[in-house]
Order: C-alpha cells, then structure tokens, then sequence
C-alpha cells in the first residue's frame, strides 16, 4: 500500500486546497489499495480556515517538497512553475485541473482529467456523482465554497452551466441560498485594511510562461475596490519588488471587486508586454479593466494567444 500525497499549487487559493481535501477523501473511498493524504503548499486561504474550523475538519499539512519515491496527484494545476518542489524526481499518477495543459509530463500513461469548467472541485463534484457517492455537510461545504470562490459566486466568465448545476446541488445539501453562503465566504477574508501589502500579493499568485516570457500573475478579491485603492502605490510597489527580485519579465497584480465586475491592472517590469496584449497603457499607473474577472480565461489565456 502507497502514500499518494494530493497537492495544489503554490501559493494555494481556496479551490486548490478544498480540491486536495476532497479528493483524497473521494479517492480514499474507491481505492483500498492506497492511502491518499491531502497536503498543501502555502498558508491556508481565510476561507478555507474558516472552512475547517466551522465543519471540525483537519486542514491539509503543510509540505515543502518532495523527492524521490513521492507520488502525487496534481490538483488545480499542472505548470511545473506552480508545483511543488522536487517534483521532478517524484512519480505523478494523477492529474486533476480545470486549466491549460502546461509542461508537466510524465513516464508512463496516467489519468488525467481537465475540463473547462469554473473550478478543479466543480469536476472532483461530478466524480463524487459518477462514484454514486453522497457528499456530506463536510464535503458539500467544501466543494460549494470552491466554486463559488472560484467562479466568483458564478458571475465569472468561466462559470458554466455545471457549475451552476453542482452550486444548486451542493447548496441543497447544507440548506444554504448560495448567494448569501459565497458573500459570508468572501467576506470572511476580512477587511482590507488588515490585511498586508505582502498578503494582498502573494494570496493567490501564479508563474506563467508566456513565449518564453517568465511571468508572475497575482489576484486580490475585494468587495470594496475604492477602499483598497488607497493602498495602490504601496501594492504598486511591491509588485515591483516581486517582479525584480524574483527574476520574472513582467508581474501583473488584478485587484478585483466582485460587486463592481472588474479589476484594476498593476503592473511592474515587461509591461508594454501586457499593454500590447490588452490594447491599453500603463502611462499614467494602474488601468482599470471593466468586466474582467477571471485571472485564467481573461488573462492568462489572452496573454497566451498575444505570445503565439
């Protein structure tokens, strides 16, 4: 009987640790022959401390890396830029993401799953269906508020009708509206104002590569955007430390307001790069973009066909 350790990416947001959680309990049901124990790269996301404290759930450790004789299953990614490190010398049995496919590769055939749906624990939910396996309050809490995080409580571009399916699903078995649960959730990140610079940046960032062009792109949820921009010039600065003293082309910081539908961009570095792509300009400091609330269908992706 193997360990097989379930692991987000770095610098985890709520979808890629409530994705490890899940899935390892899932995989823990329909595998007898091995023991899936979910782990996580980073400091746990607000909500989903909220989470486990609420529902009496043991949080997923903390790893540093990994090596030789690990296995893992990738949830949420599948970049080596936001993987665990060591993986290369470690086995990947499984991949679970709902991004592009990126440059982890492996030895041999393995299950792989990547649909383009608004979250990694909108696809774990359909495989706890295609299981015939009932979620519980535990696990019911902990897929809803993935997606709704991720998704931004289905106003995102990503969100898909199965989304919304599984939402109105996973809300009928806590006995929640969905709207009212994804706003406490949101709102239990607390107030801007108490949260550092530093945390506002590295909260929920990711390392692309973009023609060759190494990149950092990092994303603040906020219900008060006005509030937070009294705080752009020091945000502003830190991003220009993080593009600098991590060796990236060009860093991004999406400041976005869920109730406005939008997201400031800051930028640091390569940003005639990001221009181009957006047809905007960063002359006169932070741009703000209406209507963009996705870091991966809005962004990632545009940057991506700008690159070629």
């Amino acid at each position: 009987m193997a360990q097989i350790y379930v692991v987000g990416h770095k610098n985890p947001d709520n979808d890629s640790i409530m994705a490890a959680y899940t899935y390892a309990n899932l995989k823990n049901m329909t595998d007898s022959e091995n023991t899936y124990v979910p782990v996580r790269l980073g400091e746990l996301p607000a909500e989903s401390a909220m989470l486990f404290d609420e529902y009496g759930i043991e949080p997923p450790a903390l790893i540093e890396r990994v090596g030789e004789g690990d296995v893992l299953v990738l949830v949420d990614h599948n970049e080596m830029g936001q993987a665990v490190d060591g993986i290369e010398d470690a086995e990947v049995a499984e991949i679970i993401d709902h991004h592009r496919i990126a440059d982890v590769s492996t030895s041999a055939p393995i299950t792989f799953i990547n649909l383009p749906w608004g979250s990694t624990t909108s696809i774990i939910t359909k495989l706890y269906e295609y299981f015939g396996i009932a979620t519980d309050e535990q696990i019911a809490a902990c897929l809803l508020s993935a997606i709704l995080t991720d998704t931004v409580i289905l106003k995102s571009p990503t969100a898909t009708e199965t989304d919304a399916r599984h939402v109105e699903k996973l809300a009928k078995v806590l006995d929640v509206d969905p709207v009212e649960f994804g706003m406490r959730i949101f709102k239990s990140r607390g107030g801007d104002d108490d949260v550092s610079i530093e945390d506002i940046c590295s909260r929920d960032s990711k390392e692309f590569n973009f023609g060759g062009k190494k990149c950092w792109i990092a994303q603040y949820e906020t219900v008060d955007l006005e509030g937070l921009r009294k705080r752009t010039d020091d945000i502003a600065e830190q991003v220009a430390k993080i593009q600098e003293e991590g060796g990236y082309d060009a860093a991004l910081m999406l400041l976005t307001d869920i109730i406005v539908e939008g997201s400031d961009f800051v930028a640091a570095g390569d940003t005639d790069f990001i221009a181009d792509a957006f047809e905007i300009s960063f002359e006169n400091g932070p741009v703000w973009m209406p209507g963009v609330l996705s870091r991966k269908k809005q962004v990632a992706a545009k940057l991506i066909d700008y690159a070629g």
